[in-house]
């Protein structure tokens, strides 16, 4: 399972200190590319370069989820690894140990590395890319604006994780054993151990699952970003979005859980917790591919109506007989045989 982080809890640290980044270890190179700053080890260049071909659709798609405008320059800096990701790290503001990518979102700074820590095995770094990415532009959606941060975790995962395999299975064993964290819980404290951590963005997935679980919910989602943006907090641009209190979301959800899960027994045994995953997994899968399939959808019918109306202005009238420009370009008549300049 992909560990990442956001910085998010340290905004008013971030706000306090201006953005100092140390130059990369020798091996490293810097290009920027349209609003974006990468920076990547030369020697993993092809690896680089597949993320970098795929920003600019990844981006467009986490922004037009959130209905807003959002600035789109960043810093992205990937590591080899996790050693080096902390060389990469803004000063002072080192990344969590258990990371594979962290975002610091006041700054539009992303930390990425290429072997994950403890196992240095190489993470699905697109996959966590669009994880962070989401983090910087859900801050910039509500222009800093504060969020719990299991609803920030929940939103990132639902825009990057089509495969949820693995969080699925938590959170199946945590409702077969009874041992779901309460939201207040997530308010107060986002968990660190590993199992609890895991438990913490499954719920925070599957609970901004269940709020965008329709199209109509998606125009409400847009409806609670506007009023977030806008300065309201969260509990009253949830109620605002959908009728609900926070504790009213909870007893929702936990009722659609029932709902959805009615099928599994009271104790589940390892090995069906992971076939029932897997079979309700299956048709989240089919869900969230539906659904960016019809981003994308979107996405190429604007391109197709920026590209008619581009296509389709008149052309200026041709210069009358008498007209001709200007090496400048401005329009000269002549008249008695001479020339006269337009102004």
């Amino acid at each position: 399972m992909l560990a990442t982080a956001v910085l998010s809890g340290d905004a008013s640290a971030q706000e306090s200190l201006d953005l100092a980044l140390p130059p990369p270890p020798d091996g490293y190179a810097t290009e920027h590319l349209g609003s974006v700053t990468w920076t990547f080890p030369v020697s993993l260049q092809d690896r680089a370069m597949e993320l970098i071909e795929r920003f600019d659709v990844h981006w467009r798609e986490v922004v037009d989820d959130f209905g807003v405008p959002i600035e789109d320059d960043l810093i992205i800096r990937v590591a080899r690894n996790p050693r080096e990701m902390r060389a990469l790290a803004p000063t002072g503001a080192p990344p969590p140990d258990y990371a594979t990518g962290v975002a610091y979102p006041h700054w539009g700074v992303i930390l990425l590395t290429m072997s994950a820590p403890q196992t240095w095995e190489p993470p699905d770094l697109e996959v966590v890319l669009v994880h962070e990415l989401s983090h910087v532009a859900f801050h910039r959606a509500v222009l800093g604006h504060e969020v719990p941060r299991w609803f920030s975790e929940g939103v990132a995962i639902h825009q990057s994780e089509v495969r949820l395999l693995p969080r699925m299975e938590s959170l199946l064993r945590a409702a077969a054993q009874r041992s779901m964290l309460r939201l207040s819980e997530l308010d107060e404290h986002f968990p660190r151990r590993p199992y609890e951590v895991n438990l913490a963005y499954a719920q925070s997935a599957d609970v901004v699952g269940f709020l965008r679980r329709s199209d109509n919910d998606e125009r409400r989602f847009h409806r609670m970003i506007q009023a977030l943006r806008s300065g309201e907090t969260f509990d009253v641009a949830l109620a605002n979005a959908y009728g609900w209190t926070r504790v009213g979301l909870e007893r929702h959800w936990r009722e659609s859980l029932r709902t959805r899960y009615r099928i599994l027994p009271a104790l589940l045994t390892g090995s069906t917790v992971w076939v029932a995953a897997a079979i309700l997994v299956v048709v989240a899968y089919r869900r969230r591919r539906r659904y960016h399939h019809t981003k994308l959808k979107q996405m190429e019918y604007r391109e197709e109506l920026e590209a008619l109306h581009a296509t389709s202005q008149p052309s200026p009238p041709p210069l009358a007989r008498s007209e001709r420009l200007s090496d400048g370009g401005v329009p000269i008549v002549e008249h008695d045989g001479e020339s006269h300049t337009l102004h």
